[in-house]
């Protein structure tokens, strides 16, 4: 089964007040980065959203052997990346939509959700009676998911067939550690640490 980690990193960080994706996590490393890094051990193929005229960045991300991709609705929101991420990749059998804002997420989580996703048509992981990402879908989704615009995310169509989805339950608070504001950074790494060897790398 082909499968697609898709990476979206192309929003505007309004309310982190700067760009999110640059921020720096204890080694150093970059938010996007750490994201990018996570996704691609876990996955072959993974294609970074970034915004037009994120060059500077795209070069960081081809050292980690990410595929980059520019969206030129960047600005429309979330719909519209994840639509233009599976627009660049409609050959797959399936995608992993990730949000960059989530530095804890474990690798492993992102491997559970991408071998669920072989006998289920999408797939949720849940930790503690929350769900998160990365979000799995099958190639049934494709035009769905291509029919995505706007800052509308694909939680519509898990709503339509609640039957079609696995909810898959996780030990991996990372899921849903998002990332919004500086504070919520800080938060969320105090006392762990993201990056090579931490529980970020899985």
């Amino acid at each position: 089964m082909r499968l697609t980690g898709i990476l979206l990193a192309a929003g505007r960080s309004r309310r982190f007040g700067a760009d999110k994706r640059l921020a720096a996590l204890p080694n150093g490393e970059p938010l996007v980065l750490c994201c990018a890094r996570n996704l691609r051990a876990a996955l072959d193929d993974v294609l970074v959203v970034l915004r037009p005229g994120d060059a500077a960045l795209a070069e960081q991300l081809a050292v980690l052997d990410c595929r980059v991709t520019h969206n030129p609705d960047a600005a429309e929101g979330m719909g519209a990346s994840i639509r233009h991420g599976v627009g660049q990749r409609p050959g797959s059998d399936g995608w992993l939509i990730l949000p960059a804002d989530l530095p804890l997420l474990r690798t492993d989580t992102v491997r559970q959700v991408a071998a669920a996703l072989q006998d289920w048509p999408a797939v949720v992981p849940v930790c503690q009676g929350r769900r998160g990402h990365p979000v799995g879908f099958s190639a049934r989704y494709r035009e769905g998911l291509l029919g995505l615009g706007g800052d509308e995310g694909a939680r519509r169509l898990l709503e339509a067939e609640p039957e079609k989805v696995r909810w898959l339950a996780v030990d991996d608070p990372g899921i849903c550690r998002d990332v919004d504001t500086p504070a919520a950074l800080r938060a969320a790494l105090h006392g762990q640490g993201a990056g090579p060897g931490g529980p970020a790398a899985g």
